[in-house]
């Protein structure tokens, strides 16, 4: 398991010094932080599924309040193993320029899944649509994730995972003021289950704003019950 975290590491580590030239001299911009979530999933019926998460966001190198985020997400098997349509709805708290902890936002997603899936690798494709109101205004997103999810064995408890999101801000309202690409990220991890419903999921996230040029680096650590 130390391995993987290094190879992980060391993956995130290259993509960022892969960067253009001109990014890296903003690398004392880089910041570390923290994502801590617990979520709770249940199927409510046949092919649809509730999760419900709370998330508290650290920043500032481990130091700062970002954000606490609840959300809940329904999820609809369109077609088993291959396609599936969520709706989402997030509220959070968020730190704010002046350090003031009364951002409120409301956000929405909504998109489709496609997955495909060998013996020992998990291929997805997530696709959503994403608003954001913070006092009335709304930031429209357009995000794309692409996640591969490994299985060792069939009954191993540890299912590594990667993968790529790229952030497509749809208008002017996001925090650089532009439309296109506004971020990349990247994560890498695994999950752990501990039995059949309580699972454990450990994280690494390195993310870059391509605009503002800005850099961030996250370890998350989160638990999963399925109901």
């Amino acid at each position: 398991m130390k391995k993987f975290f290094r190879f992980s590491a060391l993956i995130i580590t290259g993509l960022l010094l892969s960067l253009p030239s001109h990014a890296k001299d903003y690398l004392y911009d880089f910041d570390y932080g923290a994502l801590i979530y617990v979520s709770a999933g249940k199927d409510v019926c046949k092919n649809l599924n509730v999760q419900v998460q709370a998330d508290l966001w650290l920043n500032d190198n481990f130091k700062g309040y970002e954000r606490f985020m609840p959300s809940a997400t329904l999820t609809y098997t369109v077609i088993p193993k291959y396609l599936k349509a969520m709706v989402y709805y997030a509220y959070f708290n968020q730190e704010g320029k002046s350090g003031k902890k009364d951002v409120h936002q409301h956000r929405y997603q909504v998109g489709l899944t496609g997955s495909y899936a060998t013996p020992h690798l998990n291929f997805s494709l997530c696709s959503k649509f994403e608003q954001t109101h913070k006092d009335g205004i709304p930031n429209n997103k357009w995000r794309n994730q692409l996640k591969i999810t490994g299985t060792i064995a069939k009954e191993n408890p540890w299912k590594p995972f990667v993968s790529v999101e790229i952030f497509e801000a749809m208008n002017s309202m996001n925090p650089t003021g532009t439309v296109g690409i506004e971020r990349i990220r990247y994560e890498a991890g695994t999950n752990y289950a501990v039995n059949k419903l309580i699972s454990l999921e450990m994280k690494l996230r390195a993310e870059r704003l391509t605009i503002k040029k800005q850099l961030y680096s996250s370890v998350g650590i989160g638990v999963k019950f399925n109901l």
